[in-house]
């Protein structure tokens, strides 16, 4: 665990990478969605795979996954 902010708090450093990823996630899903379903698709050699609208829901199920998982919570000063 990483040292708070000299408090005697700790964060894990998962709880910020689940933030970052569940923010990049929550970026592509909708452009994703908005590319799908609206026909925005570029012309690209795999564009029927829509990798965007699956990368954004991949990463905002695996970035809510480590957020909550990794979250701060009231009883974990004592624990590091």
């Amino acid at each position: 665990m990483a040292e708070g902010t000299g408090r005697g708090e700790s964060l894990s450093i998962w709880f910020f990478v689940g933030v970052m990823t569940l923010l990049y996630g929550l970026v592509l899903l909708p452009y994703g969605a908005w590319e799908w379903f609206g026909g925005h698709e570029a012309n690209t050699v795999l564009h029927q795979l829509h990798p965007t609208f699956w990368w954004g829901l991949l990463l905002t199920l695996f970035g809510g996954f480590y957020t909550f998982r990794y979250k701060p919570r009231a009883g974990d000063a004592g624990r590091a």
